[in-house]
């Protein structure tokens, strides 16, 4: 056992190695080109990426979970998924580039997304050539390697997309920076694995894989839905600019959540498959990490709705405006969204990937009646209204999952309602300090700053202390 902790920190260390890197290195391209871009540039790349990301659902077709979770005939089952990825990959491409012009016009209302949409077709190939290569360095636990991957290709895209950003290449710049990101990704993964694909294709393992892959695929066409589908509305009825804003804002917000718990999912889903017959050590696993989770995700939730506004000018600008107030509320949504965040880990790693289908199809249509009719009263009341939404699916989560596991839910919500009493104190922080303090940089600092400290003062008055202390030192035990 001490053998496979030692395996499961190592691969956890350079899987947090492989996501640091890039949430580092993102991020600061991300920062560099919303400074030289536009509102407007971004909205017409999140267009056409809407589009190709939901067609990774189709292409994808659930292969690499599939992969990942089979614990026998390994090499043939990596034939059949990458045969799979590849036709779909080539179908799925082929429709997307001869509808591309429909979709900008009637969806989207703007030609330009035409053009970069049928160019970005090209990412949809090589991504389904890479798909068994990643799964397989997942499965085996080679995050070292992942890490390298990584690097590079969140690396080298800046080289393409700043210089073109600098001398005016618009919304060009991002489009040859994601392109050049997916080809350096998809060379260095054939390089860095041994595995290459046969002439061999077990119809048998096909078919197991297929029922498994069926309900991860349509999970994951369900949380395209949750990801994408407010943007969608957005550039329907807002067009470019304000989905630009609303993108970009959200977007710099999953970054931020992204350089903490992005490490956790490919290692837990992992771990979680290798322990999935023993639902006591699944249990006490779950619960660490809905603790660890709340712990860290509300406080960083609540500082960050304090120091929006001097953070939404500081960083972006004043071309900007009203990106602040995304920043806040979408910081309150994902990090309630957080606290659940490993539960379809848990639930594809026992081979019951159906659960989170069945919650997510449970709350598409109630979400879809919540985006339609709050766009029509306005940006802000869209933006709670998705806040609203995601806190009300979130609580349905936590319903099931102690349905499928025979979890205690009190503890939980009880140290959650601790965390986000003393977390709000960062509220009142942040409006006395953008009241008594000059300059933006300043303002946002102290918010931070005192906000942390006055977390970190009242959760171990309100006698959570203990709590802390186990979960910080639980990695040692």
């Amino acid at each position: 056992m001490s053998l496979f902790r030692h395996l499961l920190f190592h691969a956890f260390k350079w899987s947090a190695a492989g996501e640091l890197a890039s949430r580092v290195i993102q991020p600061l391209v991300f920062l560099i080109l919303v400074r030289i871009l536009t509102p407007e540039d971004f909205g017409v790349v999140a267009a056409a990426t809407m589009i190709i990301n939901f067609s990774q659902v189709f292409w994808e077709a659930g292969m690499s979970k599939a992969l990942i979770q089979r614990q026998k005939d390994v090499h043939e089952a990596a034939d059949v998924a990458f045969w799979i990825n590849v036709a779909l990959g080539a179908v799925v491409g082929g429709l997307v580039f001869s509808l591309a012009e429909p979709v900008a016009h009637h969806l989207f209302q703007d030609d330009r997304v035409t053009l970069v949409l049928q160019v970005m077709v090209l990412q949809i190939v090589l991504a389904a050539l890479a798909s068994v290569h990643t799964a397989l360095l997942q499965k085996e636990f080679h995050f070292k390697r992942l890490f390298w991957v990584r690097l590079l290709t969140v690396a080298l895209p800046a080289f393409a997309s700043i210089p073109m950003a600098l001398t005016g290449g618009s919304y060009w710049a991002l489009v040859a920076g994601t392109l050049l990101g997916q080809a350096v990704q998809t060379t260095v993964l054939w390089r860095v694995h041994v595995w290459r694909p046969r002439w061999a294709f077990d119809f048998q393992i096909a078919r197991e894989m297929a029922g498994f892959g069926a309900w991860v695929a349509l999970s994951g066409l369900l949380a395209w839905f949750y990801v994408w589908a407010d943007t969608l509305v957005v550039g329907m009825y807002l067009g470019a600019h304000d989905l630009g804003l609303y993108r970009t804002g959200n977007q710099f917000v999953i970054m931020l959540f992204g350089i903490i718990f992005a490490p956790l999912l490919p290692v837990l889903y992992s771990h979680l498959s290798e322990i999935q017959a023993d639902r006591e050590r699944l249990k006490a696993t779950y619960v660490r990490v809905v603790k660890a989770s709340i712990l860290v995700a509300i406080p960083i939730a609540f500082i960050l709705f304090a120091a929006a506004e001097p953070l939404g000018v500081l960083i972006f600008g004043e071309a900007w405006t009203g990106i602040g107030f995304v920043i806040g509320a979408m910081a309150l949504m994902h990090g309630v969204a957080w606290v659940v965040g490993a539960n379809g880990e848990v639930y594809r790693a026992i081979g019951k990937p159906a659960y989170e289908t069945i919650v997510n199809a449970t709350f598409l249509l109630i979400y879809m009646i919540g985006y339609l009719w709050s766009i029509r009263h306005g940006f802000e009341a869209f933006v709670w209204a998705r806040f609203a939404l995601a806190a009300a699916a979130n609580a349905m989560h936590l319903i099931l999952v102690r349905h499928l596991l025979g979890i205690s839910l009190a503890p939980l919500i009880r140290f959650f309602a601790l965390i986000t009493l003393a977390a709000s104190a960062a509220i009142p922080v942040g409006m006395v300090l953008s009241r008594h303090v000059d300059g933006l940089f300043a303002q946002a600092a102290a918010t931070v700053a005192i906000g942390m400290l006055a977390i970190l003062s009242a959760l171990f008055i309100l006698g959570e202390g203990r709590t802390i202390r186990r979960l910080l030192s639980s990695h040692r035990r």
